[in-house]
């Protein structure tokens, strides 16, 4: 019964550290991506690294870097009320 339990846990521990690692777009994001990213109010970054591709499956790093290039085109205090458009009008909509 231990020879069972040990490589059970062994892949639970591959495969939650692969999960974290493969949300994790802050390295792939610029110095720039990361201010503009950060600039946001919390709920807002929380939706962003939320967010889901039409076809369900998470949002690229790519994508989100691209969103948040779009954002960097307004002044700070003005990138959640342009995050709120294009989540209303431009993006489908999340569950």
């Amino acid at each position: 019964m231990k020879l069972l339990l040990f490589p059970g846990f062994l892949s639970l521990l591959i495969g939650g550290a692969s999960i974290v690692h493969a949300d994790d777009c802050d390295t792939k994001l610029t110095t720039q991506e990361r201010a503009i990213f950060a600039s946001l109010p919390p709920d807002d970054q929380q939706t962003l690294t939320k967010m889901k591709m039409k076809d369900g499956s998470p949002a690229t790093c790519e994508f989100r870097a691209g969103l948040i290039d779009m954002l960097g085109n307004h002044p700070p205090e003005a990138r959640a009320k342009a995050f709120h458009y294009l989540l209303k009008n431009t993006l489908d909509n999340q569950d």
